[in-house]
């Protein structure tokens, strides 16, 4: 994989867990859904695409974000 994929990939990466978390504290803020059920829901996502012969490695990769973006959300979005 070139470098500039690779830049691509993790400059995609990073906006996406930005917008996510953004949302979520839209949501929390809301009182519609807290991080907690937002974990539960990944969760039992994972489960199911796991269940449907996902694959495991971005399964694995799947878990560790949504672990990170459902305990607190990052400073920036904390206003």
């Amino acid at each position: 994989m070139k470098p500039s994929q690779v830049a691509a990939i993790a400059a995609a990466d990073n906006a996406t867990v930005a917008i996510i978390n953004v949302l979520l504290t839209f949501l929390e803020k809301q009182g519609v859904l807290s991080r907690v059920d937002f974990g539960a829901f990944l969760s039992a996502a994972i489960e199911g695409w796991r269940a449907e012969g996902a694959d495991e490695k971005l399964l694995r990769l799947i878990e560790i974000k949504a672990k990170g973006m459902a305990l607190d959300p990052p400073p920036s979005v904390q206003n």
